[in-house]
Parts: C-alpha cells; sequence; structure tokens
C-alpha cells in the first residue's frame, strides 16, 4: 500500500541521513585525533596542570645551542614574557606567523621577550620554515624546543598554536588559544599597558 511505501522511503531515509551524519561526524573525529597523536602524550596525560597562574619553573632546550633555558631564571629580567607554542607541521600556525614575527620588532623595545616552543617538530622542518619567513637567526624571540611534552604537563597545551603572556612576576595574564591577528592594534596596546614607559 502507499502507506507502507511511505514508511519505506521514510526508514531508508532516515537509516542514509544517519549514515551520512555519522560518516561525516567519524571523520572530523578521527582528523581531530590524528593532529592531537602529535600533541598527546599518554603518560602525562593525566598530570596536567589545567589552571596555570604562573610561569611553570621547567627549563626547555635553545634550539641555536641545545644549552637549556631555566625559565625561573627569567624572574630577574622585567620583563613581559610571551611563551608561544607552535609547529612548521601547524596551519593554523603558520597562518598567524608574518603577523607575529612583525610583532616581535615591534615589541623588541617595550621591554617584552618572546619565547617561541616549537612543539614535536623536526629541525630541518623547523629551518626550513623560519627561513620561509626570513626569521632564522632572528635576534626578536628565543626558539626552543619540546620533543618531551612539556608543554602538555606545565602548561596545559594541547592545541596549537597557543600562546601565555607572563608578567614581570612571572604571574599569568592572559593565554590566546589559536591562531590570533597579531596585526591588530589591540596587541600591541595590551602590550604596552603591561609595561608603560
Amino acid at each position: 500500500t502507499n502507506m507502507q511505501k511511505a514508511i519505506q522511503v521514510s526508514v531508508i531515509t532516515t537509516v542514509a541521513s544517519s549514515f551520512i551524519v555519522l560518516s561525516v561526524f567519524g571523520y572530523a573525529v578521527f582528523n581531530a585525533l590524528k593532529l592531537d597523536g602529535k600533541l598527546e602524550s599518554s603518560k602525562d596525560y593525566f598530570q596536567t596542570n589545567t589552571i596555570l597562574k604562573k610561569l611553570p619553573d621547567t627549563s626547555l632546550p635553545i634550539f641555536k645551542d641545545g644549552n637549556s633555558l631555566e625559565m625561573s631564571s627569567l624572574k630577574g629580567l622585567s620583563k613581559t614574557i610571551v611563551v608561544h607554542f607552535w609547529a612548521s607541521w601547524c596551519g593554523p600556525c603558520e597562518e598567524e606567523f608574518p603577523a607575529l614575527l612583525e610583532t616581535t620588532k615591534k615589541l623588541k623595545q617595550q621591554n617584552v621577550l618572546f619565547l617561541f616552543v616549537a612543539v614535536n617538530d623536526k629541525r630541518k622542518d623547523i629551518i626550513k620554515f623560519l627561513k620561509k619567513y626570513k626569521a632564522l637567526g632572528s635576534e626578536d624571540f628565543i626558539l626552543l624546543v619540546d620533543d618531551e611534552q612539556k608543554h602538555q604537563k606545565y602548561f596545559g597545551t594541547y592545541k596549537l598554536p597557543e600562546t601565555y603572556v607572563f608578567d614581570q612576576n612571572l604571574n599569568l595574564v592572559r593565554r590566546f588559544s589559536g591562531a590570533q591577528d597579531w596585526a591588530e592594534p589591540e596587541f600591541f596596546q595590551f602590550f604596552q599597558s603591561l609595561n608603560p614607559l
């Protein structure tokens, strides 16, 4: 009968729609997990500081010479400290990089110290990325590397890019999650307000 046919068509349409929704959702979850795989460390997954109040007392290797930079040593500098987590394989990181680079140049005389932390990245890829933006060897930021998941354990960072701003006493002032439009004048004003001349 017509009623049975209508019910059959309705059931088939519902099943097909559900399958499409589940397929799209499943694909999105798969891609998110694939990206997270570059960031996650199962060992430290449940030991992460999720509420950060101060610059963590940890150290990270300096890209240029391999020496460790102790975060606690930054307290006496009387500078705003910006810790920026990024990677050459991260699309949003590359998207915001040119404007962020300009920001580091503008703020160099404003008592702001930028620490760029390359996360789970290969040395050759970092070099290639920085050369592309004429930033290899730049003195506008200190380049650090994190291959030991310290970004997760000490900062609670699981997505890139992510940027933390600490005041001169190493207290957290602001966290910027995801790519930012660093060229906006508000960012320059924000940093100026932290370090009035």
